[in-house]
């Protein structure tokens, strides 16, 4: 009830004059949402601005400048916006994802996790940027031809509003004049079959691009330390852990998946606790080499609850960790998978 009055007061304090219905140069988010918006760019303005700098280079190597971004972070407007699930066995919001567009039909799939579960600063709706110029020329080391095309993606013109995931050590979730926020919920989709014991000594891989298989030991890979503060939303502070394990992203590298940034990781326990990570913070993210699937906690097997567990150690809070892993189902959301999944 508390969160329902936040989201009206929100509504009132800073959406006064916003539209409420679709307009031709709008943001629309809708989805799993209390509050459905339209927001064009001129409102976006008004909103409390905060600035980044982003290093714009693709994970292929493509140069597309250096700027400073102002804008809204993108939590900001879905807390505007109110994520309402409505999900009753399953209440927490760790699986939900959402689904960016633009106006060319290109789309990218974050995370509700990396969006609420960092720093807000990290994932903005850029609505204005300056380039960084620098301040000597190339000259000396490179031929004209070279340094030219570079210095001119300084000055390409930025079509807003924009996301801007300045987190990423890569910018190939930065989409321009983008058009649509959905908030989806995937898991109606996944054959799961929930089982009342939290157990299981070996995690199946399967899905979109993969060969299903199993994995009962993970001492093939290379071994992964990490000591992690454990606070959840629930219980607040438990303490300090020494975990040992591997990495989720090599994992998902042996075994033949090929970044795609519609793909999502759904990792399941056999009780049908589940989180999921988007595609982008495992593989283009920093963030992604401090996940791990942890088989040894303070220097100890781990025996109670089977054998492995997901730890997502730049998280703020701790609810998507997921303790005996079954499952880690590798999906492709398309627009047609999202239209089976609002069903």
């Amino acid at each position: 009830m508390k969160k329902y009055f936040l989201c009206v007061f929100l509504i009132v304090t800073f959406f006064t004059g916003y539209a409420f219905a679709d307009s031709k140069d709008s943001l629309s988010i809708y989805g799993l949402v209390k509050n459905p918006l339209s927001i064009s760019m001129q409102d976006l303005t008004k909103f409390q601005s905060i600035q980044v700098q982003m290093n714009e280079v693709t994970n292929d190597g493509e140069f597309r400048g250096v700027f400073h971004y102002r804008g809204v972070p993108l939590r900001t407007l879905l807390e505007l916006a109110c994520i309402k699930k409505n999900k009753k066995e399953f209440s927490k919001s760790v699986d939900l994802a959402i689904a960016i567009r633009n106006k060319k039909g290109s789309q990218i799939i974050l995370s509700w996790g990396e969006v609420f579960y960092r720093n807000s600063g990290e994932i903005l709706i850029a609505t204005a940027a300056v380039p960084i110029m620098p301040h000597k020329d190339c000259k000396g080391c490179h031929s004209l031809e070279f340094y030219k095309p570079l210095i001119d993606q300084l000055h390409r013109n930025i079509c807003f509003p924009k996301l801007v995931v300045a987190g990423d050590s890569f910018a190939d979730r930065s989409l321009e004049e983008i058009t649509d926020i959905e908030v989806i919920d995937i898991t109606p989709i996944i054959n799961d079959k929930k089982e009342p014991k939290l157990f299981s000594k070996q995690f199946r891989i399967t899905g979109y691009g993969v060969k299903p298989f199993s994995l009962s030991d993970i001492a093939q890979y290379p071994r992964k330390n990490m000591r992690l503060k454990k606070i959840g939303e629930g219980k607040g502070y438990h303490g300090i852990l020494q975990a040992s394990g591997a990495s989720l992203k090599q994992i998902l590298e042996n075994a033949g998946i090929k970044p795609d940034l519609n793909t999502v990781f759904i990792v399941s326990a056999p009780d049908g606790y589940r989180s999921l990570l988007s595609c982008g913070e495992v593989f283009l993210s920093p963030s992604g080499d401090q996940i791990i699937i942890a088989d040894r906690i303070n220097g100890q097997s781990i025996d109670s609850g089977g054998k492995f567990i997901l730890l997502i150690s730049n998280d703020l809070m701790a609810d998507r960790w997921v303790k005996s892993i079954e499952k880690i189902e590798v999906i492709l959301i398309s627009n047609k998978t999202l239209g089976l999944a609002q069903n």
